[in-house]
């Protein structure tokens, strides 16, 4: 078995006569070994060799796997609150007046607002059969021939 390459840890303290803290025992880290000094050499740090650290890894190794990013607090994924809270007000006074928009994006209730517009009845997008943008003076033309409206 190799010689334990001892890492010092302070287990009791103590007082010095001036009241401050003091180290009064010291055991190593690896193998237990108890002894009232710090162990040689405790102020070097020795280089780890990292070579049979697969079957059980050390910190070290498991940090060296860590990526760092700021996730979603930076990213450009979410709508600000701002711009939710319009599109959900906008959706409410569509749905106020009777209009049915294919979801609740700016872009659906602004297409659903201008159809019932043109069609001067309340959009519809369950029961339409068409989008809402397709609708044009022409259209409502041949929807009211076909008796789609």
């Amino acid at each position: 078995m190799p010689k334990c390459q001892h890492i010092t840890r302070v287990t009791e303290w103590g007082f010095t006569e001036a009241h401050d803290f003091l180290a009064t025992a010291y055991d190593c880290v690896l193998c237990g070994e108890k002894t009232s000094k710090p162990f040689p050499h405790e102020d070097q740090v020795a280089s780890i060799d990292h070579t049979d650290c697969d079957a059980n890894p050390c910190f070290g190794c498991k940090a060296r796997g860590l990526q760092l990013n700021t996730g979603d607090a930076n990213s450009q994924k979410q709508m600000s609150n701002k711009k939710w809270n319009g599109e959900l007000d906008a959706y409410r006074a569509a749905r106020a007046q009777g209009i049915q928009p294919a979801g609740t994006s700016m872009a659906h209730i602004k297409a659903a607002v201008e159809a019932s517009d043109t069609m001067g009845k309340a959009f519809d997008a369950d029961t339409a059969g068409t989008t809402a943008q397709s609708i044009t003076k022409e259209s409502i033309a041949s929807l009211t021939e076909v008796g789609a409206i």
